[in-house]
């Protein structure tokens, strides 16, 4: 009986590791793509100037998400989500909220965890970590040492904004990727 047990425990242990090497794939190669369509487009914006940047971030980056998600289709779903968002869409829901948290704490021991798996009613959440980079300080950094103008800029669009006062490699939020059940099976 307990070799019964034991192998059907081991089995089980099994079947998860291997979903859970397709949701860690599939949530990598998912926020990966939606990183680097998100940094074309700044970068872009960068070169003519922070304001186009604030512009890519105001009206292009939502639309850039839905439209990666369309790409993989499959039922994936993509946000981004910070406890110091930005934009209200943005907003973390609960299950985000933990998962931000997770992080939060991590980084805060010292720990640098990679992703973060969620089992949810019909499918995963996977989180991806985001860090401030050098870039990123330009909108995000301290209002006193922004461009008034920019900062502004800002301020109208989110007159509620959280996501200021960040410093290099501070923790950001997370790109979150639903990814439904029968695509890990």
């Amino acid at each position: 009986m307990k070799k019964i047990l034991a192998t059907i425990l081991l089995s089980s242990s099994l079947v998860f590791a291997t979903e859970n090497n397709k949701i860690v794939k599939i949530g990598q190669e998912t926020s990966l793509k939606l990183m680097k369509a998100l940094k074309f487009h700044l970068i872009k914006a960068m070169s003519e100037s922070p304001y186009e940047a604030i512009d890519v971030c105001h009206k292009k980056a939502l639309k850039i998400t839905k439209q990666i998600e369309k790409e993989i289709d499959h039922g994936i779903k993509i946000k981004r989500t910070s406890i110091r968002y930005r934009n209200p869409l943005n907003k973390p829901n609960k299950e985000e909220l933990e998962a931000l948290e997770y992080f939060e704490k991590s980084f805060k021991e010292g720990k640098n965890p990679k992703y973060y798996i969620q089992k949810v009613k019909d499918g995963y959440n996977f989180y991806k970590p985001l860090k401030i980079k050098a870039i990123c300080l330009t909108c995000h950094g301290n209002p006193k040492n922004m461009d008034k103008k920019l900062y502004e800029k800002i301020k109208k669009y989110y007159p509620e904004d959280k996501a200021i006062n960040y410093k290099l490699e501070d923790f950001r939020g997370v790109i979150k990727v639903y990814i439904p059940q029968e695509l890990v099976k």
